[in-house]
């Protein structure tokens, strides 16, 4: 049986094609690299911390 958990969510950065985000457990900068344009330019997307290891769901809003 699969658990429906949820993720907490961070808000990220975009520079390059580079998504930047930091943990709020424990301040550590993270970074997700994509070579698509397609995966860079979603709204949201899964992350997770590489110090930590704990998942979160990071939010990168376009500019309306």
């Amino acid at each position: 049986m699969m658990k429906n958990l949820v993720k907490p969510t961070v808000f990220g950065t975009r520079s390059g094609y580079i998504i930047r985000f930091t943990c709020p457990n424990c301040l550590k900068e993270n970074s997700i690299m994509y070579n698509m344009p397609k995966a860079y330019y979603k709204e949201s997307r899964d992350g997770t911390c590489r110090q930590c290891k704990n998942h979160y769901t990071v939010l990168t809003p376009g500019k309306n």
